[in-house]
């Protein structure tokens, strides 16, 4: 999942030059157009609303995988251990043929090791390649917002850094409100449906009409 950003970066990086002249840093105190600023991509794979995701279709498909594995090593073992326990005490011809039967077992969990192995790793790379694909433009386009001159991994080795430059958590929101919420759903006649007028509540007249009570006469004075 670490990997996923890099190219992301790439792609999202504007020209070093301008960080030759880099602009007054806003009155927050926050990072401004033309500087260096510091990115977590491994905080964008894992805690962005499509990392998860992804991260979840991964984790079940591994944990069916285990689960299969898991099976095949038991009757693998169950096998051996009958060889063993019996093997000694059976004609020959039987032994033999538990033998096989124990062997061919192992090398189809062994097989099934390697091929689980193949398949996850291409299911990342697809999740991967489908993930930037997702949250490449948001990323890209929050990066030209800023104007920043070049963006760091913090994971790739930054012997120092303020804090007050990291914006993960910024592109973490950006993607968050972009990429997750579904779209808005509209009526047969193209036009969005209006929600029902809330109903008023008991003993209160209704707007623009009075409630039929007299208004109280001034007091006289003395």
């Amino acid at each position: 999942m670490k990997r996923v950003v890099l190219s992301i970066l790439t792609a999202g990086l504007a020209s070093v030059a301008a960080a030759q002249a880099p602009a007054s840093p806003p009155a927050g105190g926050g990072p401004g157009p033309g500087q260096v600023v510091v990115l977590n991509s491994q905080r964008l794979a894992l805690e962005s609303a499509p990392g998860k995701e992804a991260y979840g279709r991964l984790k079940k498909m591994s944990d069916q995988k285990k689960e299969d594995l898991d099976k095949l090593e038991k009757d693998a073992r169950d096998l051996v251990q009958k060889l063993n326990d019996q093997g000694g005490s059976m004609p020959d011809d039987k032994r033999e043929q538990l033998a096989k039967q124990a062997d061919d077992k192992q090398k189809a969990w062994k097989r099934a090791q390697e091929d689980a192995q193949r398949d996850l790793q291409e299911a990342e790379r697809k999740e991967m390649a489908a993930l930037e694909n997702r949250i490449g433009p948001i990323v890209n386009e929050y990066f030209k917002e800023k104007k920043y001159a070049v963006v760091l991994d913090s994971r790739a080795g930054i012997v120092y850094r303020d804090d007050l430059i990291d914006v993960t958590d910024d592109v973490l929101k950006r993607i968050n409100t972009t990429a997750a919420l579904p779209p808005a759903k509209s009526s047969a006649n193209g036009s969005a449906s209006k929600a029902p007028a809330a109903p008023a509540s008991k003993g209160a007249p209704p707007a623009g009409k009075s409630s039929g009570a007299p208004a109280p006469k001034p007091t006289p004075k003395g």
